[in-house]
């Protein structure tokens, strides 16, 4: 779906939208935005190679939209960004929540696709080569660099953690917290 050149928005910078923002940044010639609320993650955008962007400054007719906010108005917004005949694949978990989605006007005129991710099985056009040891392996050898060590946002012992770890999952500055046994 991501093509070289591609104007690529990610719409939400938490872990998923920052590591899909990196991989989207090795694509060769790909203009990589991370769209986010918080101004905060523009440095750590641009340490993984992406511009960054608030709402309303983010590019527009972009070629693929990738939403990773689990929200409303971030979906909304990924419409917005997307130009004529763009995808815009939705990667958010939503859960059991209802979702509210403008889909008049512009998103028949402009005839938009909006794909689903699913990521807990392999996709049907490649499950004939692909195993799931094969995903794991790559994976695994993607997030090997050194870079992404800049999603480490902190780091406990495995004994302060009955203490901490109410703290770790309010705050809103946690990406990856460190675990040491």
């Amino acid at each position: 779906m991501l093509k070289a050149g591609d104007r690529i928005a990610i719409v939400g910078a938490g872990v998923i939208g920052l590591l899909t923002g990196y991989l989207a940044s090795r694509l060769p010639g790909a203009e990589v935005t991370l769209v986010d609320i918080n101004p905060a993650k523009e440095a750590l955008a641009r340490k993984l190679g992406c511009s960054f962007a608030t709402a309303e400054n983010a590019p527009k007719d972009c070629d693929v939209v990738i939403h990773t906010s689990a929200t409303n108005e971030g979906l909304n917004l990924a419409l917005k960004l997307a130009g004529v005949g763009a995808s815009v694949v939705e990667a958010s978990w939503f859960g059991d929540a209802e979702v509210t989605l403008g889909l008049g006007g512009a998103f028949h005129s402009k005839r938009l696709r909006l794909v689903s991710s699913q990521v807990g099985s392999i996709a049907a056009e490649r499950s004939a080569r692909w195993s799931n040891q094969r995903r794991l392996a790559k994976a695994l050898e993607l997030l090997n660099d050194p870079i992404l060590d800049a999603l480490i946002s902190g780091e406990s012992s495995f004994m302060d953690l009955p203490a901490n770890y109410a703290q770790i999952l309010t705050d809103p500055n946690t990406l990856c917290h460190r675990v040491r046994y």
